[in-house]
């Protein structure tokens, strides 16, 4: 881990509650308030998944059987989950997140997220107005506004979000790391039974006071592989952020009626849906190397046409450029009754670098599309456009005017 403030990560958690919950809320909005138990119907066999604040208040918790959850409480609702709607919300959730930024990470509580905000410093340098900004986007995509927790680590941030109100995020800056964890009891580690009962008949009941032992102490004592254990202690995750991934299907298609058997026609129809797919493309900030070109013949076979492309393009005249010479090439047997473009190998657009030096339809609308990609993600004043002034100044270094591009 890299120490120094202005190296150290900022990692910011996002919770909120189950997923299962917020599908349960936004469908009936009746629930919320009330206590609720997920799962199941109460007489049924089966654990709770998820329940309400106002459900664990009366001892309820995850784990725990249906039948002993209406003991505790009673007055409950009990429902089953419906799997659709959550994995609806959850996919919400993580693509709003997503548009911030690419560095965001899946967590195993299906109600947290980590965003990695250092790299986002040129686009928000007022952090403040960025927690608003993913405080305010959440909770329109979901309903309910998150708890935010920023730390130098995954852990720590995920202790703070836990601790924070709803709009409110806590904020552990790295030079206050170890005194912020000193507080907790020990349960706020990731311990093995093993270890926790260790630990309490020695008597070390909160982080502080695990953090008096020095590290080659509490090796000896516990062994090398309590030691991540330890580290998270004293702030230091080194688990690292698994990058979440969007399910991107990018696509465009158009049914033929009547049957095409014109070339003209068929290239007239393709550069339509490559223009389509570059919309679609531009869209997400995305750039794809293949496309995949079905033609649905009719009375014959589906035909299928791959094209690759040496780094991911974006515009509808690079894509328009590969599929051409394939669809010429191509060996139609029949009139065709449906065209369809798929994108494949999507990318992150902004990793290519403009075609400075390859001359052809799409040359000005890629270097506009890269241009304004770097604009919005570092401001207008990123890329510059230089003109040469009307009246020759003496000094070379005044003869050229800086102007937004």
């Amino acid at each position: 881990m890299t120490h120094g403030k202005s190296h150290d990560p900022v990692i910011c958690c996002v919770r909120t509650p189950h997923p299962s919950l917020l599908a349960a809320w936004l469908q009936a909005p009746a629930w919320r308030g009330r206590p609720l138990v997920l799962g199941g119907r109460a007489h049924e066999r089966g654990e709770v998944v998820a329940v309400s604040v106002e459900a664990r208040a009366q001892g309820v918790t995850e784990g725990m059987s249906l039948n002993q959850a209406q003991q505790f409480a009673p007055d409950a609702i009990f429902q089953p989950i419906d799997e659709e709607a959550t994995a609806r919300v959850r996919q919400s959730f993580l693509s709003t997140l997503h548009r911030f930024t690419p560095d965001l990470a899946d967590a195993p509580d299906p109600g947290c997220a980590f965003l990695r905000l250092d790299r986002l410093t040129l686009r928000w340098p007022d952090r403040t107005k960025l927690l608003a900004a993913i405080t305010g986007t959440v909770e329109q995509a979901i309903g309910m506004s998150p708890a935010l927790g920023v730390a130098s680590s995954m852990f720590v941030s995920e202790v703070a979000a836990k601790h924070a109100r709803q709009g409110v995020p806590v904020v552990v800056e790295p030079d206050q790391t170890r005194d912020y964890l000193a507080r907790f009891p020990i349960e706020t580690l990731p311990l093995d039974d093993d270890l926790r009962e260790y630990l309490e008949l020695l008597g070390v009941r909160t982080i502080g006071r695990l953090q008096t032992i020095s590290r080659p102490a509490f090796r000896r004592q516990f062994g090398s592989k309590a030691l991540d254990v330890y580290d998270l202690a004293l702030g230091i995750d080194r688990r690292r952020l698994r990058p979440w991934r969007p399910t991107v299907r990018i696509a465009a298609s158009e049914p033929l009626d009547p049957p095409v058997d014109n070339t003209q026609a068929l290239q007239f129809i393709a550069r339509a849906l490559a223009e389509q797919v570059s919309a679609s493309l531009l869209a997400q900030g995305l750039g794809t190397r293949a496309v995949r070109i079905v033609l649905h013949q009719e009375s014959a076979p589906v035909l299928a046409v791959e094209v690759r492309y040496a780094y991911p393009v974006t515009t509808a005249a690079e894509l328009f450029d590969g599929i051409r010479p394939r669809l010429l090439r191509a060996t139609i047997i029949a009139p065709l009754e449906r065209i369809t473009l798929r994108a494949g190998r999507l990318e992150p657009a902004y990793v290519r670098q403009p075609g400075l030096l390859i001359r052809r339809d799409g040359f000005q609308e890629s270097i506009a599309d890269a241009v304004a990609r770097l604009q919005e993600e570092y401001g207008s004043l990123l890329v510059l456009r230089a003109e040469v002034r009307s009246d020759a100044a003496p000094l070379p270094d005044h003869r050229i005017l800086w102007k937004p591009a």
